[in-house]
């Protein structure tokens, strides 16, 4: 065994370190070809887009322009606040009293009201829905022939 004052020849290294002022002008080499590249990009971009700009073809004569609407119906441009003020009117109408058909003396109680009433009272066993007009067919709430049951042997 070795000492440790003992050289080894057959390590090497290095003998000498990195030149700093070698790395120091790579990195700035390197920061000018990033920014000549940059420029040239641009350049490229902008004749790119020139290009495209005379190769397009002109709008159609009926297409919108600035300041006027195209006819009803129009697409929403803002379908969540629309959303939003629908659910808004639904919540409104079913938390609240209010006429039905006043002449006939029809109104509407708010849900929970609904709920409780139907809970104390249970559930009407008929409900007498006004008749159909003449020739419109009958449905089966309205006294028509019941819909048939489904099978109980699955599905067809």
């Amino acid at each position: 065994m070795s000492g440790p004052g003992e050289t080894h020849p057959e390590l090497r290294y290095e003998q000498r370190d990195a030149s700093p002022a070698a790395i120091v002008r790579f990195a700035i080499g390197l920061v000018v070809v990033l920014v000549v590249v940059a420029f040239v990009l641009l350049g490229l971009f902008s004749l790119f887009a020139r290009q495209q700009r005379r190769h397009d073809p002109p709008p159609p004569p009926l297409a919108p322009q600035a300041g006027r609407l195209p006819p009803e119906p129009r697409l929403q441009t803002t379908p969540l606040q629309d959303l939003e003020q629908v659910r808004a009117q639904e919540d409104k109408e079913l938390s609240s009293y209010g006429w039905v058909d006043r002449k006939a003396g029809r109104v509407r109680i708010p849900i929970d009201e609904a709920i409780r009433i139907v809970a104390q009272r249970g559930v009407p066993r008929a409900i007498v829905l006004p008749s159909p007009s003449p020739g419109a067919p009958a449905s089966p709430a309205a006294g028509g022939p019941p819909a048939p049951a489904p099978s109980a042997g699955g599905r067809r």
